[in-house]
């Protein structure tokens, strides 16, 4: 299976159907503005990390199973975080429309004590930092993937100090979301696995697998980055949409 067929397999046909549903919502205000800045975050802040990790070959895709590279990376690999974070902000905009007492309104809720608690945040942040490399020092690069993963829980961490009350009024759809593309993106990765799609380097994760073939920080990828889309559209969003 290549991986423009995986696409076509698993991505697309979501897509579709995601789009279908969003078509009886009219557009409002906001929404694409909303929608556009979050697939250029996920680009900007998405590309470097998996570039990274694929020069380190923790992760590697066979030659001819893409078309082309941009930098250490295939293009249909670009087109999958692209495709992942627009079927997630379809669904969260599908289940405001559909579930309308999902749909408080509520603002971000900065106060006084948000710029406190950014700033205290670094100490437990600088705390972990220390943790992480005394990990990696001790593992070796067993832990790499795993500790890759860390790229993405500040983001996480800050959003939540930035919008606890918006993020605690909509914890059962970032949940649901969360989870329904966590699993489904997990289903499709060992299916692309088997298929010989992409691959993983055994020494550089903890060799924790699902099925004796999928790795645990891989099913971990797709949850963190599904909440990170989740909630990142739904800060973004005017307040009478969300």
């Amino acid at each position: 299976m290549t991986y423009l067929r995986f696409h076509f397999l698993f991505n697309l046909p979501l897509l579709i159907v995601l789009g279908a549903f969003n078509l009886a919502i009219p557009l409002a205000a906001g929404e694409a503005t909303a929608a556009g800045f979050v697939l250029l975050a996920v680009v900007v802040f998405t590309a470097p990390w998996d570039n990274l990790a694929a020069k380190w070959g923790i992760w590697g895709f066979p030659r001819e199973k893409y078309s082309f590279r941009i930098g250490y990376l295939p293009v249909e690999e670009y087109a999958f975080f692209l495709l992942q974070s627009a079927n997630v902000m379809l669904a969260v905009r599908a289940l405001l429309a559909f579930l309308p007492d999902w749909q408080t309104g509520i603002e971000t809720g900065l106060n006084r004590w948000t710029p406190i608690c950014l700033g205290a945040s670094v100490i437990p942040w600088l705390i972990v930092a220390a943790q992480l490399r005394w990990l990696r020092r001790k593992s070796g690069p067993r832990v790499n993937y795993a500790l890759h993963l860390a790229w993405f829980l500040p983001v996480i961490y800050l959003q939540w100090i930035i919008a606890t009350p918006l993020f605690w009024e909509h914890a059962g759809l970032l949940a649901l979301v969360t989870a329904a593309f966590g699993v489904y993106y997990t289903l499709a990765d060992l299916t692309a696995i088997r298929a010989g799609t992409w691959f993983f380097d055994e020494n550089q994760i903890t060799g924790v697998k699902l099925g004796g073939i999928l790795p645990w920080e891989e099913i971990a990828f797709f949850f963190l980055t599904s909440l990170l889309v989740a909630q990142s559209y739904l800060l973004l969003l005017p307040a009478d949409l969300r």
